[in-house]
């Protein structure tokens, strides 16, 4: 099977994936007996978050390689069963646990499906005029940068051409455009210009955002500051003040967030219930349990169970 095969069929899948069913034993891929299928591409989708698929089936080569990787565990599969693999108990048991595990997740996704989940709006506006300073555009800090670095000279060396840089600077801050073209050892200059957008952002290094928020002028010029990429003379470009945010802006953030916090909520109450009846323990198999692996005591499940409720 060639990858120019594999990708004509990821092309006949996407047009099947917008279009109704043609049954779920729809051929995609074939290898001598094996075969992958819709229904085997729908059983690996359904392992990812639904809002994640549409993503993830965007890229031609995750689709590929998600084809070869069906294709190969189905052949491997085949193989395991003629060798009896599957007739293993310590097999039968992985793929019971598994079998256990999936339909668990389903339970719970039909028990959050069933929810009545009420409408948030009036819930999002009060918190929102509650704890309206929590929602706000934050200052943006734009400046512009030489950087000087240490490679190839010293420390002094380095230290001494940015203060060069800064005297000129200082000079004719307008003329900040030549000095990044003519000192910036920054690779990204040929591109930005030296500009650094939102430069106090944590993304940034500390010892240059620092010295970015003491900047308070348009083309005010900093002391040179060193980290850990050289030394930099910064010039500030332009500060953008906080705002505060209207509901508009934040209304559906919180309504998702409201429903996200009720869903939790009810799955908590659910969850709860399932733990009203009090387990009980076979000595004798907990004893089996703690020989098999080594295990060391074992505190009470009741007193588990007693304590998890308490703590609710």
């Amino acid at each position: 099977m060639t990858l120019k095969k594999i990708f004509g069929t990821m092309l006949a899948l996407a047009g099947l994936v917008g279009a109704a069913y043609a049954g779920d034993d729809t051929e995609i891929v074939k290898q001598g007996d094996t075969t992958v299928t819709l229904a085997d591409v729908d059983g690996f989708l359904q392992q990812m978050p639904e809002n994640q698929r549409e993503g993830y089936l965007s890229s031609s080569a995750r689709v590929q390689q998600m084809l070869i990787g069906i294709l190969r565990d189905k052949q491997l599969a085949n193989q395991a069963v003629a060798m009896k693999l599957d007739q293993d108990p310590h097999v039968q048991a992985e793929i019971a646990f598994a079998r256990d595990r999936i339909l668990s997740r389903r339970r719970v996704n039909a028990y959050e499906a069933s929810l009545q989940v009420p409408s948030m709006e009036v819930a999002a506006k009060e918190q929102y005029l509650a704890h309206k300073t929590d929602y706000v555009v934050p200052e943006i800090v734009d400046v512009q940068h030489v950087l000087i670095s240490e490679k190839g000279r010293s420390d002094a060396d380095a230290k001494a051409l940015a203060e060069k840089v800064r005297s000129e600077a200082m000079a004719d801050p307008r003329a900040f455009d030549q000095l990044v073209q003519k000192y910036s050892e920054d690779p990204s200059k040929a591109s930005n210009q030296g500009q650094i957008r939102d430069a106090t952002s944590a993304k940034l290094v500390g010892e240059f955002t620092a010295a970015a928020k003491k900047l308070t002028k348009v083309d005010e010029i900093s002391p040179v500051v060193k980290t850990s990429y050289g030394y930099h003379v910064l010039k500030l470009i332009q500060r953008t003040p906080a705002k505060p945010q209207e509901f508009v802006a934040v209304k559906d953030q919180l309504v998702a967030k409201l429903k996200e916090n009720y869903v939790a909520e009810q799955r908590k109450t659910f969850f709860a219930k399932l733990d009203e009846g009090r387990p009980s323990v076979n000595s004798q198999g907990m004893e089996a349990l703690q020989e098999r692996y080594k295990l060391g005591a074992m505190p009470s499940i009741s007193e588990a169970v007693k304590s998890a409720e308490s703590n609710k």
